[in-house]
């Protein structure tokens, strides 16, 4: 039996608390803690970032003493589950996802999978959010490489000496475990949106309604980008901060207004 990590570890995603990556995650989350606790959204609040329900209320199911499913955000449910029901003994550790498809580059500044982990950790809980790159061709996502390797992933981050105000990204290539290339440290790297676009189509009624799509580029320019990396088969983990000042730019700025 491998040795636990950690006593208690929360789980919290943005695909749903049924979804199949958070069961893959409980698997995974069990030979690691001698608690696991799950605390999600009712169903999917993909795109949600780090949203918080200010100004509204949410309801709460309670699925059993460890396991509450939330009419609400990833971010409520870091905030829900840190703030009250595990107020008294916080997690160790907060693991967000698996999530069904990638969280690289631009779609990171989107991803309630990683909101929630970056919830989690400016209330002072290490957090990691993870996630499977799926094909995007409406072919059923292959977990292969996230089931069998995550554990690992999660063991080797968390016995790192980590500043407080860092979570981590982590994104799983889309192929088989024995396939994966190796571990690459990433960078966000810049914003491609080329690829979206608004479709337009009409209800039954006639009326106009509108949805957004996107395609992730499938190039490898620079490995060095977690885009890059998972595209060419490697697990790219991205340490995070909620920091998004440019400070080269702050200081020129300051220079020219004297201030």
């Amino acid at each position: 039996m491998s040795k636990k990590l950690v006593n208690r570890v929360l789980l919290v995603n943005d695909d749903g608390i049924d979804a199949t990556g958070i069961r893959i995650l409980k698997s995974i989350a069990e030979n690691i803690a001698n608690e696991v606790w799950v605390v999600a959204p009712v169903v999917d609040q993909s795109g949600v970032s780090c949203s918080v329900s200010l100004k509204s209320p949410f309801r709460v199911q309670k699925r059993s003493q460890t396991e509450y499913a939330v009419y609400g955000t990833p971010a409520d449910c870091s905030l829900f589950a840190i703030k009250s029901v595990m107020a008294n003994q916080l997690p160790d550790l907060v693991l967000s996802g698996i999530n069904n498809g990638s969280n690289l580059g631009f779609e990171t500044v989107l991803s309630g999978t990683v909101g929630a982990a970056m919830m989690a950790m400016t209330l002072g809980v290490p957090a990691m959010a993870l996630s499977q790159v799926s094909s995007e061709d409406n072919i059923p996502t292959d977990w292969h490489c996230s089931t069998h390797l995550a554990e690992s992933i999660i063991r080797q981050l968390y016995a790192l000496s980590t500043p407080d105000n860092i979570c981590f990204n982590i994104n799983f290539p889309n192929c088989q475990a024995e396939q994966i290339k190796g571990v690459k440290i990433t960078k966000q790297g810049s914003p491609d949106v080329s690829q979206f676009v608004i479709a337009e189509t009409q209800d039954p009624e006639g009326h106009d309604y509108f949805w957004f799509r996107a395609k992730r580029n499938q190039g490898v320019i620079d490995v060095e980008k977690e885009l890059d990396a998972a595209n060419d088969g490697y697990i790219a983990i991205t340490p995070l901060n909620y920091e998004r000042t440019d400070y080269a730019f702050y200081h020129q700025i300051k220079a020219t207004f004297n201030v």
